[in-house]
């Protein structure tokens, strides 16, 4: 396939989280000898998901089966404990491979992460099958400061959940509809990527790169992803969790975060290089956010030869 990265649709949630993200550097970082910190945090809450959307790897359930495996509490405690070390006050995200609103102990881990740090925005992400105004309830009263619905099935969709939303008095900003039942000359309504060279969609121009985009990619500047397994993933692309930069079972955020496999990352990156899986075969335009983060590692990087 022809190396692109074009698409028609760009989701307006980038800028939201663009601006969250920024905001969050700017209140805590500093061009000093300590290594930026990450503002967004995601994690994978379980194996599970009950849609086989066409533009996800989880169309083919041979090749993306459904896992039934759950994050520990006492593992995500104690990644909490970790981000209150350093005063974490970024964001944190329930999305990444499936549906977090199956993970049964949700409300606990939206619990742990205001009592463990209070200043952070708590984030998820749901296809809403299992959102009620009880749910709702629950979800906010854990702690939840937004909740992103993505309407698979049609615009009647927009009027249930707002109506939804009016019952149980939450704000526009509190939840956010995404329209996602577009037809896929309107991409589905959905940046899309080939999920790391997962999917090969050619109706939408879809599929893996047979040459590596030279471009560089923000996204290991500015984010983690933590798999239910404590396996913390380069980026929430890499649906075949070809790149792992270590455990969260025996290793703690900080000490990943800027550990060895990251440094390499980071520079392959900055030099518009990604030649190593899942990179080389992976569309995504990563520019699209966190360029602030880029500049800061660059400065970090420029004045720690050691790094």
């Amino acid at each position: 396939m022809k190396p692109t990265n074009k698409r028609k649709f760009l989701d307006p949630n980038i800028d939201r989280k663009g601006t969250a993200i920024n905001q969050h550097l700017e209140e805590t970082q500093t061009q000093t000898a300590k290594p930026p910190f990450f503002s967004l945090i995601e994690f994978n809450l379980s194996g599970l998901c009950n849609r086989t959307c066409v533009f996800c790897p989880r169309s083919n359930p041979e090749v993306y089966p459904n896992r039934n495996e759950h994050i520990p509490v006492e593992l995500y405690e104690k990644i909490m404990g970790e981000l209150a070390e350093v005063e974490y006050k970024g964001l944190i995200l329930y999305s990444a491979f499936g549906e977090p609103l199956l993970y049964k102990n949700i409300d606990m881990l939206l619990q742990l992460s205001k009592q463990y740090c209070p200043n952070v925005r708590n984030e998820t992400v749901t296809d809403g099958d299992f959102v009620t105004p009880d749910k709702l309830r629950s979800l906010f009263d854990a702690g939840l400061d937004t909740l992103l619905i993505s309407m698979y099935d049609g615009p009647e969709q927009e009027e249930y959940f707002t109506n939804m939303k009016n019952e149980v008095g939450l704000s526009d900003k509190q939840i956010v509809l995404r329209k996602r039942w577009l037809p896929p000359e309107e991409h589905y309504g959905i940046t899309l990527s080939n999920r790391a060279g997962m999917i090969n969609l050619p109706v939408v121009g879809l599929g893996p790169l047979a040459t590596a985009l030279k471009q560089p990619c923000f996204y290991p500047f500015y984010q983690v992803l933590v798999d239910y397994d404590g396996a913390v993933l380069l980026c929430p692309h890499d649906w075949g969790k070809k790149l792992i930069a270590g455990n969260l079972n025996d290793q703690t955020i900080p000490e990943i975060w800027n550990n060895s496999v990251m440094r390499r990352v980071r520079r392959n990156m900055a030099n518009s290089d990604r030649n190593f899986a899942p990179c080389d075969v992976c569309d995504v335009d990563g520019t699209l956010m966190g360029r602030s983060h880029f500049d800061e590692w660059q400065e970090y990087y420029s004045g720690n030869e050691k790094a």
